[in-house]
């Protein structure tokens, strides 16, 4: 389990400018592609919600299989809305080792760098996420609900 495309080496930099572009390329591509077998809502994580420095207000793993994610994301130029995305049949994957707890997801310094989409072989859906300063995970699911609230930068922790 790990990013394929927008990596932590990606995200930090230490690519070369033409490794960069080439990841960066490699994930427009397969999102084109991939486009076409999204639906359930899986197709709004390409399409409509920007995670890129949100910072994660809850993240509840339910033993129905649901996974929520409430998220404040945003910038002053475009302004702040926390996202709740509700995935159905949730597999919760994390790095070898990892736990919810060592995720961090409350420090304040906490936040989702990328994410990307994809889809696995047996056609579930697969959202992997990229954490600042550590941290990864990945959720395989065969739905997607979102809810939006509006928020202010007073909201930011």
């Amino acid at each position: 389990m790990s990013m394929k495309w927008l990596t932590r080496e990606w995200a930090s930099g230490t690519l070369d400018d033409s490794e960069w572009d080439s990841h960066w390329r490699d994930y427009q591509v397969h999102c084109t592609a991939v486009m076409p077998r999204l639906r359930d809502g899986a197709e709004r994580l390409v399409q409509g919600v920007n995670l890129h420095d949100g910072q994660i207000q809850s993240f509840e793993y339910r033993p129905d299989g649901a996974l929520v994610v409430r998220a404040l994301v945003g910038d002053l130029q475009v302004g702040y809305e926390f996202v709740e995305l509700s995935f159905v049949d949730a597999e919760l994957r994390l790095e070898p080792g990892a736990t919810i707890d060592s995720l961090r997801f409350h420090d304040a310094e906490s936040e989702i760098v990328y994410d990307e989409v994809d889809v696995e072989a047996d056609g579930r859906f697969v959202h992997r996420v990229l954490l600042w300063p550590q941290g990864e995970y990945e959720v395989v699911f065969t739905a997607l609900s979102e809810r939006r609230e509006e928020a202010t930068s007073r909201d930011r922790r």
